[in-house]
Parts: C-alpha cells; sequence; structure tokens
C-alpha cells in the first residue's frame, strides 16, 4: 500500500508539471528593444516541460485567446520572468536549443554572462559542436583548450557570454546578439594574453570564479 501510494505521489507530481503554464512575461524582441529598454508584454502562455531555477523549457509559446503560435515572442531574444531576464538559447552558439531560455547570471554595461552546471542543469545544454579555435590557442600557447570551466568546489559549467555594448550578429538580418561558448581562446582574448592567465590556463588553475571577475572587471571599466 505505501509503495502505491509513493507511485501516485510521483504521477501526480509528473502530471502536474507537465501541465504547468508559463505566463506572465515580457520580452525584449531583441537587441535594439533592450538597449532602448522597450520591454513588452503580450497575452501569450506556452507549457512548461521541464525548469529549475537556471532555466525553463517550454512548448511553443501561443496567444491565450486564439491559440495561435507567437512567432515573435518564439523569436524572442530576452524575456523576464518573476523579475529576473532569461537568453533565448536559440541564440547561442553550438550549444543552442529552440525550446528553451536560461537565467542570466550577470548583466553589465558591456558583457551579459550565463552558466549552466553540466548535471543540474543538462537539459537545458545541447551537445554540438564546440570547436571553435581551440587548436591553434593549444600551439600557440602551449594551453590545452578548454570548453567546460569547473568552480572551486569541483561542479562543471558551460558558460555563454553575450556582448551587449554592440550587436555580434554580422551574418544576417535578425536584430540579436549572440552568445557564445567561453572558451580558452576567448579568456586570452580578453585578457589580452596576460601571462598571469596563461600560466593559470597551463595549470588548470583557471576557475569558474576567475570568469566572473574578469567579466565583472570588463563591465566596470
Amino acid at each position: 500500500m505505501k509503495a502505491l501510494a509513493l507511485v501516485f505521489t510521483a504521477l501526480s507530481a509528473f502530471v502536474f508539471a507537465q501541465n504547468e503554464k508559463l505566463n506572465d512575461v515580457e520580452f525584449y524582441y531583441g537587441f535594439t528593444d533592450y538597449k532602448s529598454r522597450n520591454l513588452s508584454k503580450s497575452d501569450v502562455y506556452a507549457e512548461i516541460k521541464s525548469q529549475n531555477e537556471n532555466y525553463v523549457q517550454i512548448s511553443s509559446f501561443r496567444f491565450a485567446d486564439t491559440d495561435k503560435k507567437a512567432r515573435k515572442e518564439n523569436r524572442a531574444w530576452l524575456m523576464k520572468y518573476n523579475d529576473k531576464l532569461y537568453f533565448n538559447m536559440t541564440y547561442a552558439a553550438y550549444i543552442f536549443s529552440y525550446d528553451t531560455f536560461c537565467k542570466v547570471d550577470i548583466i553589465g554595461k558591456k558583457y551579459i554572462l550565463l552558466y549552466l552546471d553540466e548535471i543540474k542543469d543538462k537539459k537545458a545544454i545541447s551537445y554540438n559542436n564546440t570547436n571553435s579555435g581551440g587548436v591553434l590557442t593549444e600551439v600557440i600557447f602551449n594551453t590545452k583548450p578548454k570548453f567546460s570551466w569547473k568552480d572551486k568546489k569541483g561542479n562543471s559549467y558551460k558558460v555563454l557570454l553575450i556582448d551587449i555594448d554592440k550587436s555580434n550578429n554580422t551574418s544576417d538580418d535578425r536584430d540579436v546578439s549572440f552568445g557564445h561558448i567561453v572558451d580558452t581562446k576567448k579568456i586570452l582574448k580578453i585578457t589580452n594574453n596576460d601571462p598571469e592567465v596563461i600560466s593559470k590556463l597551463k595549470n588548470d588553475q583557471y576557475y569558474l570564479e576567475d570568469i566572473i571577475a574578469l567579466v565583472n572587471n570588463e563591465n566596470n571599466k
């Protein structure tokens, strides 16, 4: 009887999660909207497929009155949900996902930064090709190219950096700035090949906390 009760409870929780809806959200449809602080709200909803404190995975947004797909909202660059900004992973290079918004961790004058735990947030990470020039970096600086970063507790993360000083989209007319994986090459570029940073990278002692400090410093310049 106790086992049956546990099964029923688990099943009920699963059904509830499947039926939960995401609504009462606002959008920055594009990069220009964000720069001009033009936050928009429309009467839309989506079914929540999976979520935690760092991401929400959803079905397509639909208009509440007609139930038609809300194309503009589904393509929105940023979403505001529970007073927090979420980045549309459609625009995440290499780990893109068409049904996921991830919470922004740092917002500054120059960059937006977000980081996803490769275990806790694995549903938000689509593993695609992440070779963005790491081999060349390895040859020049004798450093092992990295696309994931550990914190000082040993947890591993994928880290996305989004330029909000100016849009980095030069390939088409979409009004967005893409989120790029923070890899060894990106760290070296931002730090201008700082010898201390190179030493840390070589010794595998460059951590998520160092990336956060670096981005905060760049945002405060």
